[in-house]
C-alpha cells in the first residue's frame, strides 16, 4: 500500500500552472435529477463472486482509506483541470485537500473516522516497511509514510482542537506539534476553500462518470464505496470538465494502487489496492 508550523501546505489559487501530462499517484456535476453514469460489467463476463464473509472492522479500514484516497486523487484532478498552482509538493497538497474537503462534506464523527483511517493507512505501511527492513525511497515524489501520517493527524486535530484532544492522544501526536495544528488547519482551509467554493457555485453540465469491474464480494462492496463518493461529488460540486472514475484490476505487480491520469482526466482505483487494504487492516 501507498497510501510544526513548517508543514508543506500547498496554497491553491485560481491561476494557471504548468500541467504535466502524466500520472499522479497516491487517489463534473450531474444536474439534479440526472443519474450518474454507471457502467458495470455483466455477471456473465466477470464471473459470480465467491462467497466471502467480511470482517466489519477490517472493512471499515478499507472504507476509510478508500474515501481518503478518492479525495486525494480528486485533488490531483482539480489541480490539473482547473490549472491550479501548487507551491510545494503536489502530493502534500493532495493530502491536505483530502482532509479539508472531508471535513466539509461529512459530519464531524464520520470525518474524524475517515481522516483517522486514512492516517492509519500510512502508519500500517510504515510499520510493514520497517518490519521487512526496507528503506524509504527518498527519490519518491511522496513524503515518507510517517510524515504523511502526522500531517493528516495534525490537520484533523487542528480543525477542532477543543473536541479532538482524545484523538490527538490516541494517535500519539506530540505536544510540540499539536501546539501548531490549529494554525496549520487554518492555513490549509484558507488555501483550499476558495477552490471548493468555486466548484460548489459553478454552473456547468459536466459530471463525474463511474465504471467498475470488481469481481469478488470484497471488491464489489468497496467499489460501492467509491460509487457513493462519485454521487456525492456530483451532488455537491460542479467541475469545469467531465471526469471519469474507474475501479478495476491493475497490472500484476503494479505499485500504483490509485492514480489520476491527467491526459485522460481519469481516476483509477485498483482492485489490487482494495485487496491489500483488507489484508493489511489492523484487527482492531
Amino acid at each position: 500500500m501507498k497510501k510544526l508550523l513548517c508543514i508543506l501546505v500547498a496554497l491553491v489559487l485560481p491561476a494557471a500552472v504548468f500541467a504535466a501530462e502524466d500520472i499522479n499517484k497516491q487517489a463534473d456535476k450531474t444536474p439534479k435529477g440526472q443519474p450518474v453514469l454507471i457502467e458495470k460489467q455483466s455477471v456473465e463476463k466477470q464471473g459470480k463472486p465467491a462467497p466471502q464473509k467480511l470482517d466489519p472492522v477490517k472493512f471499515e479500514f478499507v472504507r476509510t482509506n478508500l474515501v481518503s484516497t478518492f479525495y486525494h486523487e480528486l485533488a490531483h484532478a482539480l489541480i490539473d483541470i482547473m490549472d491550479l498552482p501548487v507551491y510545494g509538493q503536489e502530493e502534500d497538497a493532495a493530502d491536505v485537500f483530502s482532509v479539508v474537503v472531508i471535513d466539509r462534506l461529512f459530519d464531524s464523527a464520520d470525518a474524524l473516522a475517515i481522516n483517522s483511517g486514512g492516517a492509519m493507512g500510512f502508519r500500517v505501511d510504515a510499520d510493514d516497511r520497517m518490519g521487512k527492513g526496507r528503506e524509504w525511497d527518498w527519490s519518491d515524489e511522496h513524503g515518507p509514510d510517517m510524515q504523511r501520517y502526522y500531517n493528516i493527524v495534525c490537520l484533523t486535530y487542528g480543525s477542532d482542537p477543543g473536541g479532538r484532544a482524545e484523538f490527538a492522544e490516541k494517535m500519539s501526536l506530540p505536544q510540540e506539534r499539536a501546539e501548531y495544528c490549529d494554525g496549520e488547519y487554518t492555513l490549509a482551509k484558507r488555501s483550499w476553500y476558495p477552490v471548493i467554493k468555486r466548484i460548489e457555485g459553478a454552473k456547468t453540465d459536466e459530471h463525474v462518470g463511474f465504471r467498475e469491474s470488481a469481481r469478488t464480494a470484497l471488491q464489489q462492496r468497496a467499489a460501492a464505496v467509491i460509487e457513493a463518493e462519485v454521487k456525492l461529488v456530483n451532488d455537491k460540486f460542479n467541475l469545469p470538465r467531465r471526469l471519469r472514475v474507474t475501479v478495476k484490476r491493475c497490472n500484476r505487480g503494479s505499485n500504483m494502487y490509485a492514480f489520476y491520469s491527467s491526459g485522460r482526466h481519469k481516476i483509477t482505483v485498483c482492485t489490487n489496492y482494495i485487496d491489500e487494504l483488507y489484508r493489511m487492516a489492523p484487527d482492531q
